[in-house]
């Protein structure tokens, strides 16, 4: 009797002991197990290892592929508003000479005009227009049409290396009358010419037409500087006010760019033009210096030419001509 008394005393104690270790051990168990995740709109997403997929169409916790989810709204207008080539190009450009003797002065402006089109990213179409007015110490104003001039352009590119090639044709619109004020007329197309150094001289040529074959390179040694060539050579012949004979111009030009802040360029430029066997003086050289702003609008820019030698030349017996250029250019 004493035993079986002895054994239920144990028993119950033992009892006590072990729901005290269990009640005890609860908390510890909750800390060894991490936190139960939230429940899921889509119950099939409860189970870690669902027995049926869910279609892939329908997930959208699927890694990127051919069926993912669509990027958010602003990444997709993002990618749909990036900038295109422009296609079309507009620019002006002014260059205004002077001279000044005893008791006169004579003041030359040559607005040109140009439209460019790019058919493809290759091929480009570009067509200038430019005009002559002069105003002298009598008051007096004349101003006539110079040759507007069509051309299209071939454009290739690889790597650092640029290039494009083309060929032209100018309207024999640049024309001098016979009447007294034809020597006027001569004298101020002789000016405009002069104010670009000659370069592109069919501009000017009156009572005759050309076929100019012009051509361009550059190739970018840095971010900040990009050094160029222009050459073309051009056919000219007479069609109109007396003009007759063909003959033969040719130009040469080595330029750079050099960045000069955010924005900002310096460009130098070299340039020679090989006038018709009829001239006294066969080369023209000329140097100029331009500076062009180029934000996200347009381009401007800010210059001058000098003629460097006879009979336009700044040196030696030249008739000491200089011009400024300025200009604006809009991309469309």
């Amino acid at each position: 009797m004493r035993r079986r008394q002895v054994w239920s005393y144990l028993r119950g104690r033992f009892s006590v002991a072990l729901l005290f270790i269990g009640a005890g051990g609860l908390p510890l168990a909750a800390r060894g197990q991490p936190a139960a995740l939230p429940t899921s709109p889509v119950p099939a997403l409860d189970n870690p290892q669902p027995t049926v997929q869910p279609p892939v169409e329908d997930s959208p916790l699927l890694a990127p592929g051919p069926n993912a989810v669509p990027p958010p709204a602003p990444a997709a207008d993002a990618v749909a508003d990036s900038p295109a080539p422009s296609r079309f190009s507009l620019a002006a450009t002014l260059a205004v000479s002077y001279q000044s003797e005893t008791n006169s002065y004579l003041m030359v402006g040559t607005p040109v005009l140009r439209g460019l089109f790019a058919i493809t990213s290759h091929f480009l179409i570009e067509g200038d227009w430019g005009f002559a007015v002069m105003r002298d110490s009598e008051s007096s104003t004349t101003a006539r049409s110079g040759n507007p001039w069509l051309k299209g352009w071939y454009r290739g590119e690889r790597g650092r290396l640029t290039w494009q090639a083309g060929v032209g044709v100018t309207a024999p619109l640049a024309s001098v009358s016979v009447e007294p004020d034809g020597r006027i007329q001569r004298a101020l197309y002789n000016q405009s010419a002069a104010a670009w150094g000659l370069w592109d001289y069919w501009r000017w040529t009156s009572g005759r037409m050309a076929v100019p074959i012009p051509a361009a390179i550059s190739y970018a040694l840095s971010y900040s500087l990009t050094v160029t060539a222009e050459a073309a050579l051009a056919p000219v012949v007479g069609v109109r006010s007396g003009e007759s004979g063909t003959d033969l111009l040719a130009q040469l030009a080595l330029g750079a760019r050099l960045l000069l802040a955010y924005d900002l360029w310096l460009c130098p430029r070299l340039q020679g033009v090989l006038l018709p066997s009829a001239s006294v003086d066969r080369l023209q050289t000329a140097a100029g210096l331009r500076v062009e702003w180029v934000p996200r609008f347009g381009r401007f820019f800010l210059g001058a030419l000098v003629n460097l030698d006879e009979p336009l030349g700044v040196f030696g017996r030249g008739s000491q001509n200089w011009s400024i250029h300025l200009g604006k250019e809009l991309d469309l």
